[in-house]
């Protein structure tokens, strides 16, 4: 389905009459309808220009700054863990998906040594947007486009935000007031980390309120009531009704424009004009070097820029001494922290192949990383650093090791052993 369909289709989306009234009348700013702006920016400032050190492979925040980050917190939540994780704090983890998705918030260098940074020309592009383009900004990346891949989690379904949304919503309305007497009870629309993170986030936008009872040693504060509010319900019936999260190649990828909810919205909020667009990736003409290693063996291999991915595929191969006779792919996160898969030219169903696309044209910063998965029979993980780009260098024809350490492996194992 064309963008335009959806959008011709969504303008004749209506609900009920007061419902229609309260989203006319809804303002929207720092704090209202909900903390998700305050939140955020407080997200923001503690980051800061310098960025946060993280030993995450994945770029979380460090375990030494929760406490203090989530005492900052609107309503910050009591717990009595000793060593909390950021999965243990819903807001924080639905703010970090949040920071990774719309592309402000992103890793550096190589774990244990990384740092969450924050991207300047998406933070430049955020500062000029105002709170009604904010509030939606987030909104849709966390609906759309959010990948569960930001945190480490496997995310198969493209739109499992949206999928846990869904399901929290439909509880709330079979019964817009959820009480738990006894905390300790599992109701499978507050438990999880899922689950927490969804009705996290949607207390943050201003659609449902909660209570909470005292935490218990070990433990963090548990629900003990949810209430679906006025908001909520005119917001998450407009949603439902739009039926977003069946168009299929709208939700979990951020390779659609964003303004994807532009049309079901801007009826009742006028003041969405811009929205949170990145710029794409420029192409990087030049030389390349790269440190790919394969537990301690390693090489350094230089290779013009406008060669393809798949000559480098070759090249890593060559340096190795393996024999180019199985199927292979390159992954990276890119700056959103969802999972980017290039695949050898053999295999049949892919979103792109390594023949296609130039190095030059990859949206990888220098620091940076991809693993080189070879053979998924023995499965061989190489880790391809980018250590430089520099100018082009007309003398380089072809892809060239310029440093070992190390005795390559032996790809079928030991001939004495055969």
């Amino acid at each position: 389905m064309k963008r335009t369909d959806v959008s011709d289709s969504i303008e004749k989306v209506k609900i009920a009459t007061e419902l229609q009234q309260l989203l006319h009348e809804q303002s929207i700013d720092k704090n209202t309808p909900g903390s998700i702006l305050k939140d955020f920016e407080t997200l923001l400032d503690y980051i800061g220009d310098r960025g946060l050190k993280t030993t995450s492979q994945y770029y979380l925040l460090p375990q030494g700054c929760l406490n203090e980050l989530n005492s900052r917190m609107s309503r910050p939540m009591a717990h009595r863990l000793k060593r909390a994780q950021q999965r243990s704090f819903p807001l924080l983890h639905g703010l970090y998906l949040l920071l990774r998705t719309t592309g402000i918030g992103v890793g550096t260098g190589l774990p244990p040594s990384g740092r969450l940074t924050l991207n300047a020309e998406p933070l430049k592009i955020w500062l000029q947007l105002n709170p009604t383009e904010k509030y939606f900004a987030l909104l849709e990346n966390w609906l759309i486009h959010a990948s569960t891949e930001s945190f480490g989690e496997s995310d198969r379904r493209s739109n499992v935000c949206m999928e846990s949304f869904t399901w929290v919503f439909d509880g709330l309305t079979r019964s817009p007031v959820i009480q738990i007497e006894q905390p300790k009870n599992r109701n499978p629309i507050v438990h999880g980390t899922m689950s927490a993170l969804t009705v996290s986030l949607m207390e943050a936008f201003g659609w449902i309120s909660t209570e909470h009872a005292p935490p218990v040693d070990g433990e963090t504060q548990q629900i003990s009531r949810v209430e679906l509010l006025p908001f909520g319900s005119a917001m998450t019936q407009l949603l439902m009704l739009g039926r977003f999260s069946r168009y299929p190649g709208y939700s979990g990828t951020r390779e659609q424009k964003p303004g994807i909810l532009q049309p079901l919205f801007r009826p009742y909020f006028p003041a969405w004009k811009q929205n949170l667009e990145l710029p794409e990736p420029e192409s990087r003409p030049g030389k390349y070097t790269w440190r790919v290693s394969v537990g301690k063996p390693w090489r350094r291999i230089v290779i013009p820029g406008d060669f393809s991915l798949d000559s480098l595929a070759n090249a890593i191969l060559w340096a190795f001494d393996f024999d180019n006779d199985h199927l292979y792919h390159f992954e990276f996160p890119n700056q959103s922290g969802r999972i980017v898969r290039y695949e050898c030219p053999y295999c049949r169903d892919a979103s792109a192949w390594t023949d296609e696309v130039a190095i030059e044209d990859l949206p990888l910063a220098e620091g940076a990383a991809m693993k080189f998965v070879f053979d998924y029979g023995d499965n061989w993980q190489f880790t391809v650093k980018l250590e430089s780009v520099t100018e082009v260098d007309p003398a380089l024809t072809e892809a060239k090791i310029t440093q070992s350490s190390g005795k390559a492996p032996a790809q079928y194992g030991d001939e004495d052993d055969e």
